[in-house]
């Protein structure tokens, strides 16, 4: 299914999604064809992003190149299988902070989880990409959980007037 149609746009529709994003951190992984290890390497990408920037949720996307694709499809899965699964997996230890430089947040702080997002829905799943191998991104959000990817249906005008007769 389209993202758009994912995200409430009826069929056919054209439409865009947009926000706020951090710069897309490019991945490979041409070694395996087993979904979780393909999918392991999208959510140690969305771990490093939580370990570096923000442990804050919030919308990711990822960039799941022609390669990839074939073997989660030839295998059975659908976005939501890979939304599910990426939601587990990307999540830390505030204890990891200490291990890249950021010990002053850790101290006396516990040591709770933090996922990258708040929901599977969260997740946009992208298909994108020709055959040239198993190059795919994953986008993070620049600002977590303090601003939402929105779809629209393109010819939507918000805070517009009607047109003149």
């Amino acid at each position: 299914m389209p993202l758009a149609e994912q995200r409430g746009v009826p069929k056919g529709a054209s439409s865009v999604t947009v926000m706020a994003a951090g710069a897309p951190r490019q991945l490979m992984n041409e070694w395996t064809t087993k979904p979780e290890e393909i999918l392991e390497t999208f959510a140690a990408e969305m771990r490093a992003n939580l370990r570096h920037y923000s442990i804050h949720p919030g919308n990711y996307a990822l960039i799941i190149p022609k390669q990839l694709r074939e073997h989660l499809q030839a295998a059975g899965w659908t976005k939501a299988d890979i939304a599910a699964f990426i939601h587990e997996r990307a999540r830390i230890h505030r204890r990891e902070w200490a291990e890249v430089g950021k010990g002053a947040v850790v101290r006396d702080r516990g040591d709770s989880v933090y996922a990258a997002m708040e929901s599977p829905e969260q997740l946009l799943v992208i298909a994108a990409g020709g055959p040239a191998g198993g190059f795919g991104a994953v986008i993070p959000p620049w600002l977590g959980n303090k601003s939402y990817a929105v779809t629209l249906p393109l010819g939507v005008c918000i805070d517009c007037e009607p047109p003149k007769e």
